[in-house]
This record gives C-alpha cells, sequence and structure tokens, in this order.
C-alpha cells in the first residue's frame, strides 16, 4: 500500500515530524508498505517500510536532491508515533 506523508524540513533527522496526508482510518501501516514523503521544499520521495511493530516502525529511504541541490544520502529511520493519529516523529537513524 502506499501512503502520503509530510515532513516538516528537506530530509529527515532524530526529531522531524511526518504527518500522514491520507484520511485516518481503520488502515495500518505495514511492513512492504510504500511511504511517499513530501519534504517542506515540495521534494516527493518513496520509501519503503521494512518492520512495523504497535510502538516504532523502520523507514528506508533512498538518496534524494533537495529542491536547491543537497544531495541527501540513502539511510534507514526508526519511527514512533507522535501522539496524534496520522502522526510519527523520527527517532533514530539505523543505517546510512
Amino acid at each position: 500500500m502506499l501512503w502520503r506523508f509530510s515532513a516538516n524540513n528537506t530530509h529527515l533527522y532524530p526529531g522531524a515530524h511526518l504527518r500522514c496526508l491520507d484520511a485516518v482510518g481503520e488502515d495500518r501501516l505495514s511492513a512492504g508498505d510504500e511511504l511517499m514523503v513530501e519534504f517542506s521544499d515540495g521534494v516527493l520521495v518513496i520509501g519503503q517500510l521494512l518492520n512495523v511493530e504497535a510502538a516504532a516502525a523502520i523507514l528506508q529511504m533512498p538518496r534524494y536532491e533537495t529542491q536547491r541541490g543537497t544531495e541527501v544520502a540513502a539511510r534507514t529511520w526508526r519511527l514512533a508515533p507522535d501522539g496524534a493519529p496520522g502522526r510519527a516523529r523520527i527517532k533514530k537513524l539505523l543505517y546510512r
């Protein structure tokens, strides 16, 4: 399944916020789902969930360039719920 999220910056980092742009319903994130992340500069990048548990998920993001041309390396992140339905926060960088 493809989920649409927005990020509060041009890149991800520990503490960054993600907000689901799809209607929050009964569907839940699952391993193998894709996340299309729209960064604050309008760049769209599709990552993949490698693992999903009740309190955390693992998101693998490919290499991409910001609108200004800054290269962001491929990275794998640990996500956690951020208190409200449809919101998540980047907790930790796992792999570069």
